[in-house]
């Protein structure tokens, strides 16, 4: 019973079994006389029907002359074997046939009164019929039979064809199902090429759909997972070499144990130190777990200071930094620290890559409902082969320029995450032209 198929068949064959059997109870009973009777006399005396016209004509009359009619048009609607006999308050009938022994005991009939100004003026009852209707009456038995068995057979057959259909209606649903687990069993052992049919219902399909797409997330996430390792490993190895070298340099007394020596390793330390708090900063941001405190930001005044920072860094390389601010005032809800920090590691690039007597223009503006940053340097620009993957993890256009300005790879990839965290985006601009340079645009949502 555990198994889903067998419950499903076991619930379409109750509810398959039951309407056959409703049916045939409800054919077999009407078709008893009592019951027939039954329903009879709650038509007969419900308000408006011949019970209150009978009654109504001797309020208005005083007599029974000219009902012949009125209970000859409903007893024309009764089944074939029943009539009705309509008697006066003496028992005398004035339709349809019927013995006065019949009617000696007038309560042990359940008689339909006909009342008249609270006194009994009539009565009806419903009796089988004359001897005109014999044969129909003496066949009355082999009838029901015959409708008794044709029922039990119509409701055999439905309850065959409904198990089967409940049978097949089952395995078609549980089949599907079967497959799809078996597919996440796969998963579940990390075999990420396992993909699910898609096939069967609208839901089913959809189920199918949202584990392919699923496996494909999680085939992705385990690259970058391993990648990821691979390049913390390499990025750790570099310094921590140079560490040991310098160190055993050192003890082997080839290098002096001077200042200079000293500040080298220490320098080591700092990149690796640099590089695991980068590292830490981006795993947080990317599991939505970096706090960030929003406050109203002023943009026209955060972008000026950063610059700012950066004004005696670019006239040592004869860089210009030119800002362009809008005329009005424009404030985000944003972490002034985080948003800061994005535009610092922006500057920080274009200076790294814009040869002397250049430009780096920043520019603030509204575009379409949100608020733009454009940091645009004239560099050599960035090959359209590297621009899908300047956001990634430890990726470098140029790796050995990197290792001279103590790079740890990571500074876009966390202005990414930092700025998705705002509920903005990133996006880069380049067509690889020397002179043409590269153009970072983020974008905010407005306050």
């Amino acid at each position: 019973m555990n198994r889903l198929w067998v419950r499903f068949s076991v619930v379409f064959s109750l509810i398959a079994l039951l309407g056959p059997v409703i049916l045939a109870s409800i054919g077999i009973l009407t078709s008893q006389a009592g019951v027939l009777r039954l329903f009879i006399r709650n038509e007969l005396t419900a308000p408006g029907s011949l019970a209150d016209q009978l009654a109504e004509h001797y309020r208005r009359y005083g007599h029974w002359e000219g009902v012949t009619d009125l209970i000859l048009s409903y007893d024309r609607s009764l089944p074939p074997d029943l009539t009705l006999v309509f008697m006066d308050e003496a028992l005398r009938p004035l339709y349809g046939t019927a013995e006065q022994p019949f009617y000696d005991d007038v309560s042990a009939r359940q008689l339909l009164l006909i009342m008249v100004d609270g006194r009994i003026r009539g009565y009806l009852d419903i009796v089988h019929s004359p001897v005109g209707n014999m044969t129909i009456r003496r066949n009355r038995p082999l009838v029901i039979s015959q409708i008794s068995h044709l029922l039990l057979v119509f409701a055999l057959i439905s309850a065959s064809l409904a198990i089967m259909a409940g049978f097949i209606l089952a395995q078609t649903l549980v089949t599907p199902l079967s497959q799809l687990a078996a597919t996440v069993q796969r998963l579940g052992r990390r075999d990420f090429t396992a993909q699910a049919a898609v096939k069967g219902s609208r839901e089913l399909r959809a189920v199918a759909e949202s584990i392919n797409a699923m496996a494909h997330d999680l085939e992705q996430a385990e690259t970058l997972r391993r990648n990821l390792v691979a390049d913390v490993a390499h990025e750790l190895r570099t310094p921590l070499a140079v560490l040991q070298a310098n160190l055993q340099a050192l003890l082997d007394g080839v290098y002096p144990l001077e200042q200079g020596e000293i500040e080298k390793l220490m320098a080591q330390t700092e990149l690796l130190n640099r590089l695991i708090n980068d590292l830490r900063e981006l795993s947080q941001a990317e599991a939505h777990q970096l706090l960030l405190h929003r406050t109203p930001v002023i943009l026209n005044e955060l972008i000026p200071q950063t610059v700012a920072a950066f004004q005696s860094t670019a006239k040592k390389r004869d860089i210009h930094i030119d800002v362009q601010m809008p005329g009005e005032i424009i404030t985000i809800q944003a972490d002034k620290g985080r948003l800061q920090q994005v535009l610092h590691n922006l500057l920080q690039n274009a200076i790294t890559h814009t040869p002397a007597q250049q430009t780096i223009r920043i520019q603030l503006f509204r575009e379409a409902r949100q608020i733009a940053i454009a940091v645009q340097d004239t560099g050599d620009g960035i090959p359209a082969a590297h621009l899908a993957h300047v956001f990634d993890r430890f990726y470098r256009v140029d790796r050995s320029r990197s290792r001279e300005t103590g790079g740890t790879g990571l500074g876009l990839a966390i202005a990414k995450a930092i700025v998705e965290l705002h509920g903005g985006t990133i996006h880069v601009l380049s067509d690889g032209q020397p002179g043409h340079g590269t153009t970072f645009t983020l974008r905010l949502p407005e306050a």
